[in-house]
């Protein structure tokens, strides 16, 4: 074995002969009677991936080589343990990728016979392999290996060497660049090939169901590039003619397929174009459009709602994938309902919960009106939608039609509404931000070293913790937040039966605030725990005009407060009231924080809330004080702001500010405009932010749930809205 290995594989070797790699792998083949060491084993493995890179030959020549190589490899892997077939796997992998990777190399398609070998002891693997081959070209921070592998994958494709392992490890090499955002290599690579890719279309000997696969994906996901679509366009005539004589099913769903992914490309170059620019379009490809013509189109095709390619040539940074013509879509106002509308876009914008809503909760009372909100939002056509279900359902009762109200107080009432809807024990399967929270489970010598717990005697909050979670295991005794209290002993006791992520709403809004109460005169001290979804900051009495920030007015209400005078502390050991020391901190950080600003002040003289016009700086990145086992989750990031426009608390205006992938938005009812991150800084001073949304630094943001993994009844409810908005459209246009 090692006198072949030196034969087949010389220095300075340009070619291989056939013969000689036949011979070098024949014996193992026809003769399985022991392998070689593991060492010599793995050699041989990356002899044969250097031998495969250099062949020539016609494809009859090749085809007898290839089946024995396959036979070889197939033996090998299926023949060791498994330690050592990952060992073969990576070698077998690194090495071709070498290959394929590199501008100057002209290595053979025949190469690709390799890949068996993670087809050979699972399928799955090349999902698997293609991350990790990705992973380790991103370490050399250029992109050109990745763009080079690319281009020669897609050269072998349109070449007669198109072995089905080859077509599936494209599809998982394309998936896996989309899954990193590298939508510019895939766009100037593809579109580059997408010529002679698309003509192997149009014989039946070369057309074939995993070759057609990957086309499928490129046509669908490039059917906005007019590039692209120029460059198949002289094959389309022919292509459609060879599938239409072709009888077999398969070709037949091609067909159809091809005539709906064409379709759509043609009248999405059209729409933007008008007068002489539409009639040259017409002239250039009216050959395209009757063969198109002759041929019908699907009437609720879903191909206009599957993922398209977008490059915004942002300076190097990736390009993000958009899932619909109108990525941002506005809500209308049904009379006075600007409160809700405001609150839902916030939400919306946090996709991690909307996805979980679509893909989970699509059959839960009141979830369900919500889903189908969030689904339209996230894959409608339209410009704007009429939320008209969902209002009539999420509205609460005590509020009057038609009039304004606390867009803080109905948010306060959806999450509860929603909240007692969950009945089911959410787990990290279910949702990328879980990670399970428990109340503290161990008895805290709350005393520190004496017995007997501490009650405050601090008044309740004016305004109602409307977010705030209050459960039945609470005691009676007021927290600082306004809240119902947990003792340490009640926790000690429910949290060995209640986890803190059994409620999904509680999993991504709550956290868990720590007060200690220390008597100033004996030392002894009490704990409480609060479960929060909201901070709710006051504006400190103070003169002067100075600028507040969102920062400062966070330290000033986690700041140690001296409990003296009329919010004396009864201390259980003196068994008077004392003077104290309130401590608060953040025992468990929730995913999304979510700051009311207290911008209402009630005005004894003309009893109404008046506004405060306090000036604020609204920091975009802030810290909470945490215990220390926490500090690497204590910090977050802006990515929206529910705005009020308006004097006082009774009458006004609500819009939002929001980020979606790196780009800020003006929600205002129905319409959607671009803005900047320094907006919220910029506003009137009539136009002061009221909720303000933020995400924890290592919570990632997500894209949107893609279509095609939407249940069917969730697939049904877009494609009926965007059926009955294309009709009205088509109505309306040709009105006289």
């Amino acid at each position: 074995m090692a006198v072949k290995k030196h034969q087949l594989v010389r220095q300075n070797q340009e070619e291989v002969n056939l013969t000689t790699l036949v011979e070098y792998i024949q014996p193992i083949v026809d003769k399985p009677v022991f392998l070689p060491p593991p060492n010599e084993l793995i050699q041989s493995c990356e002899n044969v991936v250097q031998c495969l890179s250099r062949l020539t030959g016609t494809e009859q020549e090749l085809w007898k080589c290839l089946r024995s190589i396959e036979k070889f490899l197939v033996f090998v892997i299926s023949n060791v343990d498994c330690k050592l077939r990952n060992e073969i796997i990576t070698t077998i992998i690194d090495k071709f990728y070498s290959y394929i990777s590199d501008p100057n190399s002209n290595a053979c398609p025949a190469t690709s016979v390799v890949l068996i070998v993670m087809d050979a002891p699972d399928p799955r693997a090349s999902l698997s392999t293609a991350r990790w081959v990705i992973q380790q070209s991103k370490k050399s921070q250029s992109d050109e290996g990745l763009r080079s592998a690319l281009s020669c994958l897609y050269r072998w494709l349109s070449e007669s060497y198109t072995l089905p392992y080859l077509s599936n490890w494209i599809l998982c090499f394309i998936k896996v660049l989309e899954e990193n955002e590298m939508f510019d290599i895939l766009i100037e690579e593809s579109v580059k090939n997408i010529g002679n890719l698309f003509s192997v279309m149009i014989s039946p000997a070369t057309r074939k169901q995993p070759v057609a696969d990957v086309i499928l994906h490129l046509l669908i996901s490039l059917r906005e590039s007019p590039e692209a679509f120029d460059r198949i366009s002289k094959h389309i005539g022919e292509t459609l003619e060879s599938l239409a004589a072709d009888s077999r099913q398969w070709s037949r769903q091609l067909l159809g397929s091809l005539v709906d992914i064409l379709t759509s490309m043609i009248n999405y170059n059209m729409q933007s174009l008008k007068g002489v620019q539409l009639y040259m379009f017409r002239d250039k490809y009216s050959y395209v459009i009757k063969h198109l013509e002759r041929h019908m189109v699907t009437i609720d095709s879903t191909v206009i709602l599957d993922p398209i390619w977008k490059s915004r040539n942002t300076g190097g940074q990736p390009a993000k994938v958009d899932t619909v013509t109108s990525p941002k879509v506005g809500l209308q106002n049904l009379g006075n309902t600007c409160y809700i509308n405001s609150v839902m876009q916030a939400l919306f914008l946090i996709h991690q919960f909307s996805n979980y809503t679509v893909l989970k909760m699509f059959e839960k009372p009141y979830w369900a009106k919500m889903s189908a909100l969030f689904v339209t939002m996230m894959h409608t056509v339209a410009p704007c939608i009429k939320p008209t279900t969902f209002v009539s359902v999420a509205k609460p009762d005590f509020f009057v039609p038609k009039q304004q109200h606390d867009c803080f107080e109905f948010l306060g009432y959806l999450f509860e509404l929603l909240k007692s809807y969950e009945n089911s024990t959410i787990t990290d399967a279910d949702f990328a931000y879980n990670t399970p929270v428990v109340l503290n489970s161990s008895r805290t010598n709350v005393t520190e070293g004496k017995s007997g717990h501490g009650k405050s005697n601090e008044p309740k909050v004016s305004e109602k913790p409307c977010t705030s979670s209050q459960t039945p295991e609470s005691s009676n005794s007021a927290g600082p937040f306004g809240l119902k209290r947990h003792s340490d002993a009640d926790i000690n006791v429910t949290s060995k039966r209640r986890r803190f992520n059994d409620s999904f709403i509680n999993n991504v809004f709550a956290g868990v605030f720590l007060t200690r109460i220390t008597c100033i005169h004996c030392g002894s001290s009490s704990r409480s725990r609060d479960v929060c979804r909201d901070l709710q900051l006051a504006f400190p009495e103070k003169s002067g005009g100075n600028q507040y920030t969102i920062q400062g007015l966070i330290d000033f209400y986690f700041s140690n407060e001296i409990l003296t005078g009329e919010n004396q502390y009864q201390c259980h050991d003196c068994n008077i009231l004392r003077d104290a020391e309130k401590c608060v901190i953040i025992e468990s950080t929730p995913k999304i924080l979510i700051i009311i600003l207290k911008t209402f002040k009630y005005d004894t003289k003309l009893r109404v809330q008046t506004k405060l016009m306090h000036s604020v700086m609204y920091n975009t990145s802030v810290t909470l004080p945490t215990l220390r086992s926490q500090t690497d989750k204590n910090t977050y990031n802006l990515f929206a702001a529910v705005i009020h426009v308006g004097t006082t608390m009774n009458a006004g205006h609500y819009y939002t500010l929001g980020k979606d992938n790196n780009d800020w938005y003006i929600f205002d009812d129905s319409r959607v405009k671009a803005t900047d991150e320094t907006g919220i800084n910029r506003l009137d001073r009539s136009h002061t932010p009221y909720m303000l949304f933020y995400r924890r630094t290592d919570v990632v943001e997500g894209s949107i749930a893609a279509f095609a993994t939407l249940p069917k009844q969730m697939q049904q409810t877009v494609m009926s809205c965007n059926k009955a908005h294309l009709e009205l459209r088509k109505t309306t246009k040709n009105r006289p």
